[in-house]
């Protein structure tokens, strides 16, 4: 019988201990936290670009998209596929041949896939600028696709599509 409680007891004891060092460890790296107003914006000609993990210039990476309250963009592609969901503001983005006035708004928590190299208008309804986190396996680009005559119909209250980049 004491042979029994001194074992149960050593265990208990050594359990203690392993849990003990396990709960004590220091994680290898810190939490790191940054607020929305310490993010570091870099303008791409209206539309600005925050990276919050790796590095958009170079890919993969992840970071906030921030497009102008009633921007519409040219028809334009991207070389990489990406994946983004809608912090804040409406979004719409339509592809060619596609109306946009038909566009479905993305509001916040909406999610969407972009194939690459798929030609596309974004815009960003009127009243609020459009915040959107964008991952991407590969780096950030645009590039400015002519549409086919008369494929892009800009959304309603919008800035023309196909004119260039309007606020």
């Amino acid at each position: 019988m004491k042979k029994t409680t001194l074992a149960l007891t050593m265990f208990l004891a050594g359990g203690a201990f392993v849990a003990g060092v396990a709960v004590g460890k220091t994680p290898a790296k810190p939490a790191t936290f940054t607020s929305y107003e310490e993010m570091k914006w870099d303008d791409l000609g209206g539309p600005k670009m925050a990276n919050a993990s790796g590095d958009y210039k170079k890919g993969p990476y992840a970071g906030l998209f921030k497009i102008p309250a009633g921007f519409t963009s040219p028809m334009h592609t991207h070389t990489g596929e990406y994946e983004a969901i809608q912090v804040m503001g409406t979004s719409m983005h339509w592809g060619e041949g596609e109306d946009g006035k038909a566009a479905k708004k993305m509001t916040p928590g909406s999610y969407w896939k972009m194939p690459s190299k798929l030609a596309h208008v974004s815009a960003c309804a009127a009243g609020a600028d459009c915040v959107i986190l964008v991952m991407q396996k590969t780096k950030f680009d645009y590039k400015e696709a002519k549409p086919a005559a008369g494929s892009a119909k800009p959304a309603a209250g919008s800035a023309a599509a196909g004119s260039g980049a309007k606020k």
